[in-house]
């Protein structure tokens, strides 16, 4: 007697079922992968974000509490020049003058302000034009006690001036600006100037100052660059803060199609608000994320003019 001999392999609902559970598996884990790795962009959108709005945020306030800074030996020289306001500001200015009294040459990027700043550094020894390395300009420059003279141009009561405003990269990605003294070898050269990019993806930056009308050093109201300039030079030295609002850009979209609602930047005054300091209503690139970032800096080194005459 003869045994048949035994099958072995699979039927063919069985490998169908096999190939369906297989096919299965693997769209399932292609989309936990696709999940996972938009949450990683995501997440490293945001944090990139939060690290270029705390970087702009770190910058400014090194500047706006170096901002009216010189040695007292500097200042005090026979025939040093009077006090000039520690900065100036400048309200929806896209491509600044050195001299903000000029008026602006375009308007700014979505309403952006532009703000300068004027301060000196630190010299060792009796040349005090060479710097001693502990104090640098937005340009990362070591910045001196004096500037080097320069024939034919008035000596300014600060060394330099650095001057942030808003522009585009050759990207076309908005960013923070900032115009500084051009340097030949270690001297400063000041009335040459260069400017650098600080932060990219700052998309907006509105500014208003805190102004001490009654003398105390503390400030009583914020106004506006124009509100101040229409005091003339005498309110630039009452200023003793600045308070300010950058609107962020990421590089990532969204997928969002829709509008996004327009972002609060500063809060509204008693008289005279304008809507490019109260909001930021996105024009361009809706699917990106943004984040507004505000706080107020305080000077460390007011101007004097308020207590002596200048």
């Amino acid at each position: 007697m003869t045994r048949r001999p035994r099958q072995r392999g699979f039927t063919l609902t069985g490998m169908m079922v096999g190939m369906v559970l297989g096919l299965l598996a693997s769209v399932l884990a292609i989309t936990t992968f696709q999940v996972v790795r938009q949450a990683y962009a995501n997440v490293a959108d945001s944090v990139m974000m939060a690290e270029r709005g705390h970087r702009a945020l770190g910058i400014v306030a090194q500047l706006v509490r170096q901002a009216g800074w010189i040695p007292g030996r500097a200042s005090l020289t026979p025939g040093h020049p009077a006090p000039t306001a520690p900065l100036e500001g400048h309200d929806d200015c896209g491509q600044p003058a050195v001299d903000l009294s000029a008026p602006c040459g375009t308007r700014g990027r979505h309403q952006s302000d532009a703000l300068r700043l004027r301060f000196s550094g630190s010299s060792s020894g009796d040349a005090t034009t060479r710097p001693d390395g502990t104090m640098t300009d937005c340009g990362g420059h070591a910045l001196a006690a004096t500037a080097q003279p320069v024939d034919g141009v008035p000596t300014s009561h600060h060394a330099a001036m650095n001057l942030l405003y808003i522009g585009l990269g050759s990207d076309g990605v908005p960013q923070l600006l900032c115009r500084y003294p051009r340097r030949q070898g270690r001297q400063m050269q000041a009335v040459t100037y260069t400017s650098g990019t600080l932060v990219r993806g700052v998309e907006a930056m509105q500014l208003r100052y805190g102004v001490d009308r009654d003398g105390d050093g503390e400030a009583d109201t914020y106004l506006r660059a124009r509100d101040i300039r229409a005091q003339g030079d005498a309110g630039w030295h009452r200023v003793r803060t600045v308070q300010i609002a950058l609107v962020i850009r990421g590089d990532r979209a969204t997928g969002q199609t829709t509008r996004p609602e327009p972002l609060t930047l500063l809060p509204a005054l008693t008289h005279g608000d304008a809507d490019e300091d109260l909001s930021f209503p996105p024009a361009t690139r809706h699917a990106v994320r943004r984040r507004v970032f505000t706080t107020t800096f305080r000077l460390r080194n007011p101007s004097p003019c308020l207590e002596t005459l200048c």
